[in-house]
């Protein structure tokens, strides 16, 4: 699963970093890999467009156990940044 999110500033994007290492991630970088509990994806931060693209999306095992998809990442994703941005 693939999705651009528009109007992330650098400041943002600092803030999801911060939100996602309490969850044992980290951010290397603007553009990298992420990957814990079966969860893995793409990452490309592009600030002079501020989007944040995440891109191959996949959960597998043991995250789908506890009900985990793509589209409850995405939408955890989603929520994080919205709390980033106000």
């Amino acid at each position: 699963m693939n999705r651009t999110f528009d109007n992330v500033s650098t400041s943002t994007f600092t803030c999801l970093g911060s939100k996602l290492k309490e969850q044992g991630l980290a951010f290397e970088g603007t553009s990298g890999y992420l990957s814990k509990n079966g969860i893995s994806t793409d990452y490309h931060f592009d600030e002079a467009s501020q989007t944040l693209a995440i891109t191959n999306l996949e959960v597998g095992f043991p995250a789908s156990l506890v009900g985990m998809n793509t589209e409850k990442v995405m939408g955890i994703l989603e929520t994080a940044i919205n709390e980033c941005r106000s």
